[in-house]
């Protein structure tokens, strides 16, 4: 299983690999992009998107970089979120925990 920041890395060191390229479409739900946004945001048919995950087909290279580089920084962006989610408040008793500073009662 691969992890948000290997994800990201292996975005950041790709050198031009056409397999490489493949993999990291086919597995950009690690960063949360699905093979049908990558299509919707480069305007390109699903279908293409697709044939570059399958290794069938391939973008020109310039296409490839932006990919890529669009990927890695989903990545980057989910992979800080991750970093500085804020955990849920403990319930108890079917009330959550005061948040803060007690408020007077009256």
């Amino acid at each position: 299983m691969v992890t948000i920041a290997q994800y990201r890395q292996i975005c950041g060191e790709w050198n031009g690999d056409f397999a490489e390229f493949s993999w990291i479409v086919e597995h950009g739900d690690i960063a949360g992009v699905s093979q049908r946004a990558i299509a919707d945001e480069f305007e390109f048919a699903s279908s293409t998107v697709c044939r570059w995950a399958a290794g069938e087909a391939l973008p020109h290279k310039r296409i490839q970089k932006l990919v890529v580089a669009s990927l890695e920084k989903k990545a980057r962006r989910l992979e800080n979120a991750a970093a500085n989610a804020v955990p849920l408040p403990r319930k108890t008793a079917g009330h959550e925990e005061p948040q803060g500073e007690p408020q007077p009662q009256s």
